[in-house]
């Protein structure tokens, strides 16, 4: 058999300070590279982020303006913008989406903190 012995590594997890923890997570606001990274980083990535983000505008706005018969023209016009500027917000809904995902919607804690403090 062609087996390796490799020893045991000699690791521990050490909590990490809360300070230090949010600036390494995107607790909040999506960062920079969190765009970056939706909008695409290859260009066939950006063709398609961008092609789905205008397929999606122009078929909710021609949805939008087939339901505005049904629904009334207010509430078409508010879901054909927000179709309309869903390529802009679709990077901010997914990163805030991904952040909730990380930290399960539970506020960050401190392990170094006393509950009395």
């Amino acid at each position: 058999t062609n087996h390796c012995s490799h020893p045991p590594l000699q690791m521990s997890l050490v909590p990490t300070p809360l300070n230090e923890l949010q600036s390494i997570l995107a607790i909040r606001s999506p960062t920079g590279d969190q765009y970056v990274t939706y909008l695409g980083r290859t260009p066939r990535e950006r063709f398609d982020s961008l092609f789905e983000g205008a397929a999606i505008a122009f078929l909710g706005s021609m949805f939008s303006y087939f339901v505005s018969f049904v629904i009334g023209q207010f509430l078409a016009t508010i879901l054909g913008t927000i179709f309309v500027f869903w390529p802009i917000l679709a990077p901010e809904f997914k990163a805030y989406q991904r952040n909730w995902e990380l930290c399960g919607g539970r506020d960050l804690i401190d392990v170094w903190m006393d509950d009395d403090e």
